[in-house]
């Protein structure tokens, strides 16, 4: 019995890229983002030093700027469904994200969604410092499911987990559920236990509620890695 879903932000519960990214196209430090986006994937730099990079390049950025960009944001077709019957069921949600507070807890307010853990984004007096505050890493998720599985005092083995990347794939083996909203890479689907390929995410609630059925709705399961 599935007590608790967690979700992913960026592709998941948004059919956006990441956050990160976004800031940089907003700011226009594409190019120095992606050298960062290198060093870090080369193995040069760590994660927390690169997410202190990259939030290095927008400081003194009016936060204004930002929140009109995060309000723009779009929420994958049938997230606010999805999120609805998951509470009329009982289930907690949670959201476990490497992008940014500023986005990931416009998403939860929007939906409903009652624990946030991701990182955060500085800023003070309408300005963005620079700083990042890192609680969730590239290689963190893990963790970061443990700490939200104790917040609600539920266990591993009661809780799903909806992702869709490459970072998502540790936190799936944990996971009692592991579902891979529209992968992105073929290494998620295999890492799962139930692939959904729609932008649609109500197609994942027979998968947690088992009375719930969509008409006609059509998945992959897979064994999970």
């Amino acid at each position: 019995m599935i007590r608790l879903v967690v979700f992913d932000v960026d592709g998941t519960l948004t059919v956006h890229t990441s956050i990160w990214w976004r800031l940089h196209q907003l700011f226009g430090t594409e190019e120095t983002g992606k050298r960062y986006y290198d060093m870090y994937f080369d193995g040069q730099i760590t994660y927390d030093e690169w997410a202190v990079l990259d939030a290095a390049l927008w400081k003194g950025q009016p936060l204004a700027q930002v929140l009109e960009a995060v309000e723009r944001s779009q929420l994958t077709p049938g997230a606010e469904e999805t999120l609805q019957i998951l509470r009329e069921h009982g289930v907690h949600t949670a959201v476990l994200s490497g992008g940014l507070d500023v986005l990931a807890d416009h998403v939860a307010r929007r939906l409903g969604i009652e624990y946030v853990l991701t990182n955060h984004l500085g800023h003070r007096d309408g300005v963005l410092t620079g700083e990042v505050d890192v609680q969730v890493g590239w290689d963190g998720k893990v963790d970061g499911l443990r700490r939200i599985c104790e917040h609600f005092g539920t266990a591993l083995t009661e809780t799903a987990f909806v992702g869709d990347g490459l970072n998502d794939v540790p936190v799936f083996s944990v996971a009692g559920l592991a579902i891979a909203f529209r992968p992105r890479d073929e290494q998620v689907a295999r890492a799962a236990h139930v692939v959904i390929r729609q932008q649609d995410l109500r197609l994942i609630l027979p998968h947690i509620i088992p009375e719930y059925r969509t008409g006609g709705a059509r998945t992959h399961t897979s064994g999970g890695a």
